[in-house]
């Protein structure tokens, strides 16, 4: 897509205006990482970094920029496949969950001087030639859906080859987008290479003139299963609910926990053997909306109570997990341990799609072979959400009525021995079939000499 003159420069206009207001609310922005680190310590602790003052290096490796935790995780195949490969990764990230589940991770590498994870500058313009001078990266990976201005601009006028990678455009950006087309030009026509999650995605791309653009799936379906959990959670599932029908609200936002509250007093009263796990999508809620149930006849559990289950999984006192037939409910109060809860059911519900939030990833209930019902708002998982619902191993429904009808069904159906097993051969099917994107993204950087192999 070609723009007049007129536009370009009303691009750039709007780019300085951008840069104006980071600079005026500069000091704000500090104030707001102080007061994150009040439950929060890593956010100042670590605040030079976002100024561009490192206390390490790591020239000439692949700056990879993973946004947040899901970023991070989702990007762990094709981390590992760089790593192979000789490369060694510069991991930037905006949140204190990302870099501590970075650090964690490459805890080994690290020290062997292989892998660098640091805060990404704030998007001043002075700061990121700063970042860039520092660390001189051979190329610059961003991951998903964020495009940040001033660090796709820098990047490029500082000519180090720029990849948009397991990349989404959302239909709701994209409608929101084609209505100033020039502006979301204006970055990605600076790509040298996208590779995007599905076609969809890639029309989108080359609507706003993007260059070189192929498809290479979602890593996610790549990503291992925490043996430890799903060992835990097959004890828990053997020894408390084989008598029930257990089902896990996954990631349940803000807006939803009245919604799914409602539904799970509602089917309590009507069927007793029903178990329910809810858990939480954010930290700061795992302690907030438990009060819900307190005028109910629902008992809750919390699994931060639960001592008779360690975090490493490896002790589970018998007798104990017994005592979870006492409860009615079992609240999700803890973080990484999502398959746990998830390989206890018989149906995931993934929340976040009945708030407008674009919906949870439905991958990992997938890698476990679970049942997954939505809601209705599903921009930020289209694919594979689309193509699960084609495949027949997705469920979308519209609202708390269709929802609770959907539950009573499949209730149903487990109570009549009815639950199909055809469908979970299709899931297995569906999830095989989505694999290799990181040896795609391998294909297109190197074999397709994007860029020369690392020879260090």
């Amino acid at each position: 897509m070609k723009f007049s003159l007129k536009r370009k420069i009303f691009a750039s206009v709007v780019f300085n205006l951008y840069q104006f207001l980071w600079y005026l609310f500069l000091p704000f922005g500090l104030l707001y990482f102080y007061y994150r680190s009040i439950k929060e310590p890593g956010y100042a602790s670590n605040l030079t970094e976002r100024l561009t003052f490192y206390k390490n290096e790591l020239k000439g490796a692949c700056w990879c920029h993973a946004v947040s935790l899901g970023e991070f995780r989702a990007a762990r195949p094709i981390f590992k496949k760089l790593l192979l490969n000789g490369e060694k990764l510069l991991i930037t990230t905006l949140t204190l969950s990302g870099k501590s589940a970075a650090q964690q991770e490459y805890r080994k590498e690290i020290e062997e001087g292989k892998v660098l994870i640091v805060y990404a500058p704030l998007e001043i313009t002075f700061m990121f030639k700063r970042f860039l001078k520092n660390f001189q990266p051979r190329c610059c990976i961003i991951l998903e859906c964020d495009l940040w201005p001033v660090m796709i601009t820098t990047t490029y006028k500082g000519q180090i080859p720029l990849i948009f990678a397991q990349a989404q455009y959302p239909e709701k950006g994209f409608i929101r987008d084609k209505k100033f087309p020039f502006l979301k030009a204006s970055l990605i026509e600076k790509f040298d290479l996208i590779l995007s999650k599905s076609e969809r995605h890639k029309k989108r791309f080359e609507y706003f003139g993007a260059k070189n653009v192929f498809i290479m799936g979602d890593a996610r379906f790549e990503q291992k299963v925490p043996s430890h959990q799903i060992v835990a959670a097959s004890k828990l599932k053997k020894i408390a609910f084989m008598k029930y029908f257990t089902v896990c609200f996954a990631s349940i936002g803000k807006q939803e926990f009245t919604i799914i509250s409602e539904i799970i007093r509602d089917l309590h009263k009507k069927y007793k053997d029903i178990f329910f796990i809810l858990v939480p999508r954010h930290p700061n809620d795992f302690g907030k909306y438990k009060i819900l149930f307190e005028d109910s006849s629902i008992k809750v559990k919390p699994r931060s109570e639960m001592v008779e289950i360690k975090s490493d999984f490896k002790i589970c006192n018998e007798k104990e997990i017994k005592h979870l037939n006492n409860f009615s409910l079992l609240w999700g109060d803890s973080l990484g341990e999502l398959n746990f809860y998830m390989a206890m059911s018989d149906l995931v519900f993934m929340g976040d799609s009945l708030n407008n939030e674009g919906s949870h990833n439905i991958i990992e209930p997938f890698a476990l072979q679970k049942p997954v019902l939505v809601g209705p708002s599903i921009w930020g998982i289209e694919y594979p959400a689309l193509e699960a619902l084609d495949a027949g191993i997705l469920k979308k429904i519209s609202g708390q009525k269709e929802l609770a009808a959907a539950l009573v069904s499949a209730y149903h159906d487990k109570k009549n021995k009815n639950f199909n097993e055809s469908q979970v051969k299709n899931i297995k099917n569906f999830y095989k079939s989505n694999q290799g994107a990181s040896d795609l993204f391998m294909d297109q950087m190197f074999n397709n000499k994007f860029l020369e192999l690392n020879n260090n």
